[in-house]
């Protein structure tokens, strides 16, 4: 699994206030170099290490906002 870049991150932060769901499946897309057309295509590909809680599948908030915190922390330069 590849890193996001600056750019990708910076847009991820730029449109998550007004739509986290398509901001994440927009970058995790790019992270895992696959077009995921929903969330639920997205949550069925993602690695456990960020789906072992069903929270991110509600897409509850708190989950959400620490999936965006590993994509930031992981990036590349």
């Amino acid at each position: 699994m590849k890193t996001l870049t600056k750019k990708e991150i910076e847009i991820l932060l730029e449109t998550y206030d007004e739509d986290p769901a398509e901001s994440l499946r927009i970058a995790v897309s790019s992270l895992l170099g696959v077009d995921f057309p929903t969330w639920d295509s997205m949550i069925a590909l993602m690695p456990t290490r960020y789906t072992s809680s069903e929270s991110l599948a509600r897409q509850e908030t708190s989950s959400m906002d620490e999936l965006v915190k590993q994509l930031v922390e992981h990036r590349t330069l």
